[in-house]
């Protein structure tokens, strides 16, 4: 993608976009880090938004949409930290509260 955006030519557009331009081409190459997709991928790692999205439901769906609850910011805040750490690889909740003493 960063090659395609560097190939092309914006010199006769507006000045404007000419410097969007710039800007768009200056993030990516400062991004490049981030997006080895293929690398992730080898390694096994989830880069869509598939699992995160399957996660927020099994997260925090099914803990704080139950009939009649009602949560204020804090109190949400609160229970997906503690949600998150139940529902993460076995053995972290245990030892969080192992730990908290």
């Amino acid at each position: 993608m960063l090659v395609d955006l560097e190939k092309l030519d914006v010199s006769k557009r507006s000045a404007s976009v000419q410097e969007a331009h710039r800007v768009l081409r200056v993030y990516f190459r400062n991004q490049v880090h981030r997006t080895d997709y293929p690398s992730y991928r080898a390694k096994g790692w989830m880069i869509g938004s598939g699992p995160v999205e399957a996660a927020c439901k099994q997260v925090v769906g099914q803990r704080m949409k139950g009939s009649g609850m009602r949560w204020g910011e804090p109190g949400a805040d609160v229970i997906c930290h503690l949600r998150a750490l139940f529902r993460s690889e076995k053995g972290r909740w245990d030892a969080y509260w192992n730990n908290a003493t």
